[in-house]
């Protein structure tokens, strides 16, 4: 493995030219990422129980996911804004581009996350604000502090923080947490590198400027599409065990098995393919990543059996 080293530029920081616009501070959460998040802890709710959850209860586990995935992401940004500045990608972000001053947002986040806490314990039970404060910890500390830099190996561990949003709609709903929990949280986790996989073969030359040592960036485009193929069919043995586990029946696995076939095969053909085909696999697999997760999830609930 080759050493990728940020260039002399990425050690300073933009200075600060404004206090900052309600756009930019919505803009820092990333909500694009924030609604899919929020709404895999609610599939963990709906899969734990088989009867309606109080109003009250699924808002407050919603509204506090929303909120500790939002300031994961702030704390995210702060860390990463001297990078961020060097890519074309995420340079015009509030953050590097001196929009937003680092001890507002850091206060802001700081402010979202005790929310968060304060919101899930109150409104549903210690477990899920432990995994809440969990989540929180995980990704701004482990993945982005420690990892982020350091490692080919933090996009799977990046993936952990992106599997507890489930774990904390099923705690929320149950109080306790089981198998098919864990099963749901595995599922997300490698999901979540098989996902970024496809969006780096898109801005590879990015992580590259920027240092980030990303597989795309360390081994290449070809090594990226062998470990989607790999991820893929990870995913598959996964998505079949939620089926016996016993959460989901018959129409789930025949949906499943369909849609990691598809994962599977497009994935192969991209290996195939090689670096001179990377860029067109990458588009289409990062698309397909997200329908396939869509579908399998709403699946999953429509034809629950507990």
């Amino acid at each position: 493995m080759r050493e990728i080293t940020a260039p002399l530029a990425a050690a300073s920081v933009v200075r600060p030219r404004a206090s900052g616009s309600l756009r930019d501070y919505l803009a820092v959460t990333k909500p694009r990422h924030v609604i899919p998040s929020t709404l895999t802890a609610w599939i963990g709710m709906a899969l734990a129980l088989d009867r309606p959850l109080p109003a009250g209860l699924v808002v407050a586990t919603l509204a506090g996911t929303a909120l500790a995935v939002a300031a994961s992401h702030v704390f995210n940004a702060v860390l990463d804004r001297d990078l961020d500045a060097l890519m074309e990608r995420t340079r015009d972000r509030p953050l590097p581009a001196g929009r937003i001053r680092v001890l507002h947002a850091l206060a802001y986040a700081t402010g979202m996350a005790v929310a968060a806490l304060a919101v899930v314990a109150w409104g549903a039970n210690g477990l899920a604000a432990l995994l809440t404060l969990g989540g929180i910890l995980f990704y701004a500390g482990v993945y982005t502090y420690w990892l982020k830099r350091r490692t080919p190996w933090n996009t799977l561990v990046g993936g952990v923080a992106g599997g507890i949003p489930p774990l904390i709609g099923w705690a929320a709903a149950t109080g306790t947490l089981s198998w098919p929990a864990a099963v749901l949280f595995l599922i997300m986790v490698v999901w979540q590198p098989l996902h970024f996989f496809a969006l780096s073969l898109l801005v590879a030359d990015d992580y590259r400027r920027a240092g980030f040592p990303m597989v795309v960036a360390v081994q290449g485009e070809q090594a990226t599409l062998n470990q989607i193929a790999v991820y893929s069919a990870v995913l598959l043995v996964l998505s079949v065990l939620l089926h016996l586990v016993g959460v989901a029946g018959a129409t789930y696995l025949a949906v499943a098995l369909v849609l990691g076939a598809v994962y599977v095969g497009a994935a192969l053909r991209a290996v195939r393919g090689g670096p001179e085909q990377a860029r067109f696999w990458g588009r289409w697999l990062l698309r397909y990543a997200l329908v396939y997760l869509t579908v399998l999830l709403i699946v999953a609930v429509l034809d629950r059996t507990v």
